[in-house]
């Protein structure tokens, strides 16, 4: 049986920091009354959102093309291939993600993202030039 969290309103002790925050930003906090936590848990929560927005503003202006439209130095059917491809790989459904395009070491490359919760993952789909791959 797991012990019992204290009652924090009979004087037990404040609760236990997430471990994955820094010791510099508990201790910045732990220092604060309460009126001023609130405030930096409401902005804390505001920020949050706005960069979760940034990041889907940011995947979006990153879209090379619709994952529906073939490449321009691609044949329909590789295109076709190479995307099923990425998709089967990635485990998403193959409406779900954006083709964008990343420079790695001077050459460029074709990549699908999606958003899985918080974060933005990618599957290497294929070179941007063909005659590459």
């Amino acid at each position: 049986m797991a012990p019992e969290e204290p009652d924090r309103m009979t004087g037990g002790g404040p609760p236990a920091p997430p471990e994955e925050l820094p010791a510099y930003l508990v201790d910045a906090l732990e220092s604060q009354s309460p009126d001023r936590l609130r405030l930096a848990s409401n902005y804390a929560l505001s920020l949050a959102g706005w960069k979760e927005s940034r990041a889907d503003q940011e995947l979006q202006a990153q879209s090379a093309q619709d994952t529906d439209e073939v490449p321009d130095d691609w044949d329909d059917e590789t295109w076709e291939d190479a995307l099923e491809e990425a998709v089967d790989k990635a485990g998403i459904a193959s409406t779900k993600g954006t083709i964008t395009t990343k420079t790695i070491n001077d050459n460029d490359y074709y990549y699908l993202q999606w958003r899985d919760g918080e974060q933005i993952k990618s599957q290497y789909v294929a070179p941007v030039s063909p005659d590459r791959e």
